[in-house]
């Protein structure tokens, strides 16, 4: 009987800071989502291993390692003691350091739902609608994102909220689902009609959102990055926001492109006083189409007909950039060079299980 109660996981307290937080961390979470969980700031994006956002020096105690820190940490941090918060569950309490994010306070809800709609949206990319079985408190911010999990399928997967939260109703989160090839999630959501499956949602996560600023906007994304960044624009649209915002598309084909009608709405309802544009960039697209839109890499075209005609203020601007990492890290490379401070810059990288360190 002993040996069948004596090794009941324990749960422990994570100290923040010299206290400036202290919170229960319940026994197989890891460090991260407890934090989430108790209403501490601790910065974020994946939550998969991959960014390195939620690092964070342990100063007494012991964590046990989910994955291996050195695919994302250097060995000075390892040295120091750095750990990941979203890969590590505790072996005690623990006392720990991390520069907490300056962000607005949301609460974390979890909600039971369904798919209550599923649009094809291009031949690869599904809306999906989730109705939950209450009302929810619209705390979270344009930009973020929601885990999504349906039992038996696959491990939890994070979508952005494809509207911003005051578009949506009570009961609803939209989002924007891309197909990829081998992902147990979406490959199960494609191969048949999921309308009525059962949905458990918890969100929100991530800090990617809009910075209260009146300078120049640059968005930049490509795919299912569409949904974070439309969210963003119709909360300025809500909000009246006054500045203004170039939104580059990246995509390969015409067939890529969807939302257009929506980004039309969203530059008719813009303030009057200041200008929104939004340019679909085909890399694909075959010499002989019917297509009169820019044609090439995303980046490129930011380069050619902003960057070279100094035609806005980038030193003062802010860049906003959603979708797959190897754009991300290409707009990155090309906003900072052009003169954008890289603490202006904020994104959300679409990662997919090939991206995290796990399957490296």
């Amino acid at each position: 009987m002993f040996g069948l109660f004596g090794n009941k996981k324990k749960d422990f307290t994570a100290t923040v800071n010299g206290g400036a937080a202290s919170f229960e961390v319940k026994a197989g979470d890891n460090l991260l989502k407890a934090a989430l969980a108790a209403g501490v700031p601790w910065p974020h994006d994946c939550r998969v291993g991959s960014c390195g956002a939620c690092a964070a020096v342990v100063k007494k105690g012991k964590i046990k390692a989910l994955t291996d820190f050195s695919y994302v940490l250097d060995g000075e941090q390892l040295k120091a003691g750095t750990v990941l918060a979203c890969q590590c569950v505790l072996r005690g309490d623990i006392e720990v350091e991390v520069e907490l994010a300056d962000m607005p306070e949301t609460e974390m809800i979890e909600a039971n739902g369904t798919i209550s709609k599923i649009t094809d949206l291009t031949y690869d990319i599904k809306e999906l609608v989730v109705s939950c079985d209450k009302d929810i408190p619209r705390e979270m911010l344009a930009g973020q994102y929601a885990e999504i999990e349906v039992e038996g399928v696959a491990p939890a997967r994070s979508y952005s909220f494809a509207k911003a939260p005051t578009n949506e109703n009570t009961t609803d989160f939209t989002f924007f689902i891309r197909h990829v090839k081998g992902g147990a999630f979406t490959d199960w959501l494609f191969e048949s009609d999921r309308v009525g499956t059962s949905i458990k949602l918890t969100a929100p996560y991530g800090q990617f959102y809009r910075r209260e600023e009146s300078s120049q906007m640059v968005c930049i994304a490509g795919g299912s990055g569409m949904s974070a960044i439309k969210s963003i624009l119709e909360d300025c649209v809500n909000n009246k926001v006054q500045r203004n915002c170039v939104y580059l598309f990246g995509a390969r084909t015409q067939n890529d492109l969807y939302c257009a009608s929506v980004m039309q709405e969203i530059k008719n309802n813009w303030h009057p006083d200041y200008t929104f544009e939004y340019i679909p960039v085909l890399s694909g697209e075959p010499e002989d189409s019917n297509w009169t839109g820019p044609t090439g890499y995303v980046t490129d075209y930011f380069q050619d007909n902003f960057v070279k005609t100094e035609s806005m203020d980038l030193k003062n601007a802010q860049g906003y950039l959603c979708g797959p990492p190897p754009m991300i890290d290409s707009a990155i490379e090309l906003l900072t060079a052009a003169g954008i401070n890289e603490e202006s810059i904020y994104f959300d990288k679409f990662l997919d299980a090939s991206s995290t360190p796990g399957s490296r």
